[in-house]
Formats: structure tokens, C-alpha cells, sequence
């Protein structure tokens, strides 16, 4: 071997122990501290007769003939309206760039005016979830490149890390009323191999006569310790869970490769499988859901297909352009 061949050698397996030092680290640290983001149970949540969940970002879109234009991307964003209050829910991927994104380009298709929503919530800042690389080199979120979101328009954001020339900044320190019957929880760690650790929020809706709707970015969060923590903020029935709980089982030839590789919560010789699939059917079963509804932008046709069977006619799968609504009762 030579010279440079034995120095590339010793500068990969270098990379490779300061991955995994920072793996344990992170998973030791996650371990002893979620519990202890949640300091007190959540008073005055209030309720809502009706939300509703439009994907305007996803990787899939809707076969109707009257939306062709509609973009789908490995991004996630939400439009959710409830009761009276309209927020985004992350805002998507934007991996090339474009002046109009797909978060954009979507919500005009769909007659959504971006300029009148009460809030922004990012779950975590993650480059699929806060608008594509460009935000995330400038640590930052939005709906697109230059910045058209409403001077003072609340944001909701899992780290105080995350900053925007517009917005009104509120990062996540412990469980929040943000509207009538809407609340963020407390940022939950999560330890990624390659990413590293990661801060993730969730976004609960009280519907009345019926219970809890949790909204996810992406669950990486053991599943177990999202509705645990749920159940301990607010003394409400979890009746529906919604979004990405990156499961990207069998990803091998499929586009999903990246989410299975960077996103892999455990030791890179263990990647994401059927095991852990069926760990997070089972910790939402154990809580009698109603209505089931999962992102393609980190699942495989293989984990639509164990949700469906595990669900039956409570499952859906979320595509841009397909409203889910969940009313009272």
C-alpha cells in the first residue's frame, strides 16, 4: 500500500471512531434526559371541532387530473388548520433551489395563500424540513429562498439555533399553547449515526369529543417516549398520529436510501427494519388510534403496505394535495 493509501486509510477509520464516539455519546445523553424535558402537565389547551391536515409538501401527490401541476419532493411540509387557527407544519426540501419552490408552487395549485396563516411550527431542523440545504448552511427556515413569510409571523422552533430575518423566533423550552386547542411539545432528543444528535417537537390538536391528533416531522424520538411524554403533558386519549415516523424498511432500490442511511437511528450494521416497524405499530396501537396517517417522504411501499394491514380502514397514506380531516366526535 502506499504512502497516501495507507493515510486515506487511517483518516477514514479516524472519521469512522469520531462518528461513533459521538453516536454514544448522543445516545447516552438522549437516554438520561428526555424524561426530564417535561416539568409540568399542560392547563388550558382548549379544544377545536374540526382539524385538517394538507400535505403541501410530500413524495407522493394525488392522481387527480385537475392537479398535475402539483410537485411531489422527499421534503415534508403540512398545512393544518385548526378551528380557526391555520399554521405550516415544516416547509419541505427545496433540494434544487428553484425561485418557486414546491412548498410554493404546491400551495398556489391548491389556492392556499401562504401570506395568511397564523404560525410556522418546525419540528426539526433537518435539511427535508426546514426548506433545503441553503436554510440549513444559514441555520435558518422558510418558504422559500427569499424570504415572503409575514414580518412577525410566529415561528415555533425546537432550538434556539434556528434564526429568520422575518419570523418571531419562540424556540420550544417546555410544552406550549400556541391556539385554541393546539399545543407544541417539548423538544424530544434523538441520537442519528451519520447526523448526529437531533431535536425534535411534535404538534398535538385537541378535537373535541374525540381526543388528540399528534402531527410528526419525522418520529426520530423513540416512538415509545412521543406518546409517553404526550400522555404525561395532557390527560387526553391520543386518537390520531399523523406524518413522518421515518421508517424507511427494505429501502434497498428505492429512492429512499439516503433517509435509510443518514436518518439510521441505530449502529450502521443494524439499518432501520421490520423490527422497528412493528415497535411503532405497537406503541400506537397500545393507544386505540382512530385514524393512522403516514409520510412517503421517509417510508417505503413496504411499511405502507405493514401499516395498512395493522390499521385496516383507519390507515392513510399522506399525499400532497390529500386533505385528512378529523372532526368532533
Amino acid at each position: 500500500m502506499t504512502a497516501a493509501g495507507r493515510t486515506a486509510g487511517a483518516l477514514t477509520v479516524a472519521g469512522l471512531a469520531a462518528l461513533a464516539g459521538r453516536y454514544a455519546r448522543a445516545t447516552a445523553a438522549a437516554d438520561r434526559s428526555w424524561h426530564t424535558r417535561v416539568e409540568r402537565a399542560l392547563t388550558g389547551l382548549g379544544e377545536v371541532d374540526e382539524v385538517s391536515v394538507l400535505p403541501l409538501v410530500e413524495r407522493l401527490t394525488i392522481g387527480d387530473p385537475a392537479h398535475t401541476r402539483l410537485r411531489g419532493e422527499a421534503g415534508l411540509s403540512y398545512l393544518v388548520r385548526a378551528g380557526a387557527t391555520t399554521l405550516v407544519f415544516d416547509t419541505g426540501l427545496n433540494l434544487h433551489g428553484s425561485d418557486r419552490p414546491a412548498l410554493v408552487e404546491n400551495a398556489h395549485t391548491l389556492g392556499v395563500d401562504l401570506q395568511a396563516v397564523d404560525g410556522i411550527v418546525i419540528s426539526h431542523a433537518h435539511v427535508d424540513h426546514v426548506g433545503g440545504p441553503h436554510m440549513t448552511r444559514r441555520s435558518t427556515f422558510g418558504f422559500s429562498p427569499e424570504p415572503i413569510e409575514p414580518r412577525g409571523l410566529p415561528a415555533y422552533v425546537p432550538t434556539a439555533d434556528l434564526t429568520h430575518e422575518r419570523a418571531d423566533v419562540v424556540p420550544t423550552t417546555a410544552p406550549r399553547v400556541i391556539g385554541p386547542g393546539i399545543a407544541v411539545l417539548p423538544p424530544l432528543p434523538a441520537a442519528l449515526f451519520v447526523l448526529g444528535p437531533v431535536l425534535e417537537q411534535a404538534l398535538v390538536v385537541n378535537v373535541r369529543n374525540l381526543g388528540l391528533v399528534v402531527l410528526t416531522g419525522c418520529g426520530h424520538p423513540p416512538m415509545e417516549r412521543i406518546l409517553g411524554v404526550t400522555e404525561q403533558v395532557l390527560d387526553v386519549p391520543i386518537r390520531a398520529v399523523v406524518g413522518g415516523l421515518h421508517l424507511p424498511v427494505h429501502a434497498l432500490g428505492t429512492a429512499l436510501v439516503p433517509q435509510a442511511v443518514f436518518g439510521n437511528p441505530h449502529w450502521p450494521w443494524r439499518p432501520i427494519g421490520e423490527r422497528d416497524a412493528a415497535e411503532v405499530i405497537g406503541q400506537i396501537r397500545a393507544r386505540g388510534p382512530r385514524i393512522v396517517a403516514l409520510s412517503g417522504h421517509d417510508s417505503t411501499a413496504w411499511t405502507f403496505g405493514a401499516f395498512e394491514r395493522a390499521f385496516g380502514d383507519g390507515y392513510r397514506t399522506l399525499r400532497v394535495g390529500g386533505e385528512l380531516r378529523i372532526a368532533a366526535g
